[in-house]
C-alpha cells in the first residue's frame, strides 16, 4: 500500500497487518522453513533391531528393580516377601505408600479372622448349693471326678 498523508484508522490497520503478514511469511520461508526439513532429515525412520532390543532390556531392568523395590518394602512393614510379584507399582513414591498401607491390611484380616473366644462360661460353676445337695452319691462321684476343687467348694 503506498503511503498516504491522510489515512484512515482502517487503512492504517490494514497496511500494518500486511507488513507483518509479508515479515512472518519471508521469516517462515527462508529460516523456518529450511531448519524443519533439516530436522526431519535427521529423524530416524524405523528403529534398527539393535535399537528395539536395548529398549526392552531396559523395560525388563526397569520391571526387575521395582520388583526388587517392592520386596524390600514389603520386608521393612514385615510382610511375606513373595507378595511382591502379585504386585505391579510404576512409581518409587507410591511404593512405600502401598507398603504401609497393605501391612496394615493384611495385618487387620489376620486379627480379624483370628480366634477370638466366645464368653467364658464356667460349667462346673452352673451348679449351686441347692443342685449339690440334690445330687445323689453316683452324681456327686462324678463331680469329684471330673472337677475336685468344685466339689470341695460345694461340700463344704
Amino acid at each position: 500500500m503506498d503511503w498516504k498523508e491522510n489515512m484512515t484508522k482502517e487503512d492504517y490497520e490494514k497496511a500494518i497487518q500486511g507488513a507483518e503478514d509479508r515479515v512472518r511469511t519471508q521469516l517462515y520461508s527462508e529460516k523456518i522453513k529450511p531448519l524443519e526439513t533439516e530436522l526431519e532429515g535427521l529423524k530416524p525412520s524405523q528403529k534398527s533391531e539393535k535399537e528395539l532390543e536395548l529398549e526392552k532390556k531396559e523395560k525388563e531392568l526397569l520391571a526387575k528393580e521395582n520388583q526388587f523395590k517392592v520386596r524390600d518394602t514389603l520386608e521393612k512393614h514385615n510382610l511375606p516377601k513373595d507378595l511382591g510379584k502379585y504386585i505391579n507399582i510404576s512409581d518409587e513414591l507410591d511404593i512405600e505408600d502401598v507398603g504401609k498401607e497393605l501391612g496394615e491390611i493384611i495385618n487387620n484380616f489376620v486379627l480379624d479372622s483370628s480366634y477370638k473366644p466366645e464368653k467364658k462360661v464356667n460349667k462346673g460353676d452352673a451348679i449351686s448349693k441347692e443342685d449339690f445337695k440334690k445330687m445323689n452319691y453316683t452324681q456327686r462321684l462324678e463331680l469329684y471326678d471330673s472337677n475336685p476343687d468344685l466339689y470341695k467348694k460345694l461340700s463344704n
